[in-house]
């Protein structure tokens, strides 16, 4: 049995005017009109119409720049009353209900649909997800849930209890993957602000430390660092193999039918649908996963490129001699050319000859349009890169470069308690990698892990005391490479 289209569920909970206020020009004042009376009512849901209407005043006073239409009382010149016409279009969208009980009783009430659409509102504005501290926590959980061998075994579950694991794993999967696409909107800023970073400087700050060390970073992580993804991939071939018995569909249309009281049919094709959800859900981590790869190895391109354009391109020359022009300008305002005659010159030109330009030859003169600057990466005339070779190219930058993770996860392994030290004379790098991480816990002194504590360390040797004597500096061995000797002390 097919359900209904979600437009017509739509419309029949709510009015075709619920959307209207975010359509028109005033948009800014009925959202936050909503927000404040509904902030303001509370659990209760309501408060007394006489505060409705005056949030409603000190929201219009607070935008004075947005053109009211007539039927919101544009040639009104009370504010009462056009606070009154406003509130009449909130209640007219069915954002508000006006509740008279008496002659002196009244009451602005917030429909049950207004709060779902404020909340959606609030998560488009939000630009911190909090929620992805727990995003590992999540998706762990639906892992060792589901690799329990009786979890979906019709022969050990009631048909209830079967009914009641399908549906949390749905709603706990679902959540896991909403978290997800927050990672997406988090990039998606990060690609926004480096689009309108002024400097080099700013760029580079952008991609090393922001981007980087960002809340998108602990779902990364938590993925790709702590094996999710395969234990993802058993257990959804498991949730198909379960999918195809028909046992296992019948005892759960049976737990749907009883606690909803739906026909057999009807609980029969929602059992199915559920049991495809959740092998769906399961298999959509990975794929968004994988788009957030692509993301971030766009981001990463975006970067080079801005940084590039900053440095080759523009450069700073033409900056610095604008601010020595305007430096001239308000130290001589006012002043003739004539009166520079006998005047010495600031600096002697490094040219044999120099010629100035003055009456109509100053003038500027008409522009060429010129070609549009080819802002891709690599040599004339070689193919540009693909986002695979971004994507390995990312992942290699990713696994050089000194992050503050790395850093704590080495000191959380070398050193059990607080207070505890460890000499690099002590430690053993037998890679690369394990050079890095050494590296950079000298380069950082706290940092988040991914199940959210706080590790906080610091780092002193020798070079302090001695660093006008760089050679009585002592040295250690490091996986083919020579470091100076330092002292890591963990403080948190």
């Amino acid at each position: 049995m097919d359900l209904d289209p979600l437009s017509r569920r739509l419309l029949g909970s709510v009015s075709r005017d619920f959307f209207r206020p975010l359509s028109r020009p005033s948009a800014a004042i009925y959202i936050d009109c909503a927000d404040r009376i509904a902030d303001t009512a509370g659990d209760a849901g309501r408060i007394p119409h006489a505060d409705a209407i005056a949030l409603v005043r000190e929201t219009l006073a607070s935008h004075p720049e947005i053109l009211l239409a007539e039927d919101e009382g544009a040639s009104l010149r009370d504010a009462r009353q056009r606070a009154g016409q406003l509130f009449n279009r909130l209640c007219d969208a069915g954002w508000l209900e006006d509740q008279q009980l008496g002659l002196h009783e009244r009451w602005a009430l917030v429909s049950p649909g207004l709060r779902p659409l404020l909340r959606l509102l609030r998560e488009l504005a939000e630009e911190e997800i909090a929620e992805l501290t727990t995003f590992a926590d999540t998706v762990r959980g639906v892992c060792e849930t589901l690799e329990r061998p009786e979890v979906l075994h019709p022969g050990f579950r009631t048909t209830d209890e079967l009914r009641a694991t399908v549906t949390d794993l749905n709603s706990r999967l679902e959540n896991a993957v909403i978290q997800l696409h927050g990672v997406e909107k988090l990039i998606s800023i990060f690609d926004q602000r480096q689009r309108a970073s002024e400097t080099p400087a700013e760029t580079l700050r952008l991609l090393y430390e922001e981007f980087g060390t960002g809340q998108h970073m602990v779902c990364y992580d938590a993925l790709r660092r702590n094996g999710l993804l395969p234990r993802l991939q058993a257990i959804r071939t498991k949730v198909a193999d379960i999918r195809d018995q028909p046992l296992v569909k019948e005892r759960l249309a049976e737990g749907l039918a009883t606690h909803y009281s739906w026909p057999p049919d009807e609980a029969y094709v929602r059992g199915e649908k559920m049991l495809r959800d959740l092998e769906r859900r399961l298999a959509s981590i990975r794929l968004v996963a994988d788009a957030i790869d692509a993301r971030m190895a766009g981001f990463n391109r975006l970067s080079q490129q801005r940084y590039s354009y900053q440095t080759e391109l523009r450069g700073r020359r033409p900056e610095i001699v604008k601010s020595y022009c305007d430096a001239i300008n308000a130290a001589h305002a006012g002043t003739k050319l004539s009166g520079f005659r006998d005047t010495p010159p600031d600096f002697a030109p490094l040219v044999p000859e120099m010629r100035c330009f003055y009456g109509v030859e100053s003038l500027a003169r008409t522009r060429r349009v010129r070609a549009a600057a080819d802002l891709s990466f690599g040599i004339d005339g070689e193919p540009r890169e693909n986002d695979e070779d971004s994507l390995e190219a990312l992942k290699e930058r990713q696994r050089l470069a000194l992050t503050p993770q790395r850093a704590a996860r080495l000191v959380a392994r070398l050193l059990d308690e607080v207070s505890a030290s460890i000499g690099t004379q002590e430690i053993q790098s037998a890679s690369i990698d394990d050079v890095l991480d050494l590296l950079a816990t000298a380069a950082y002194d706290h940092a988040t892990m991914a199940d959210g504590r706080v590790v906080r360390w610091s780092a002193d040797g020798p070079r302090r005391q001695d660093g006008l004597a760089p050679d009585g500096v002592p040295m250690d061995e490091q996986a083919d490479w020579t470091i100076e000797r330092f002292t890591l002390t963990r403080q948190a």
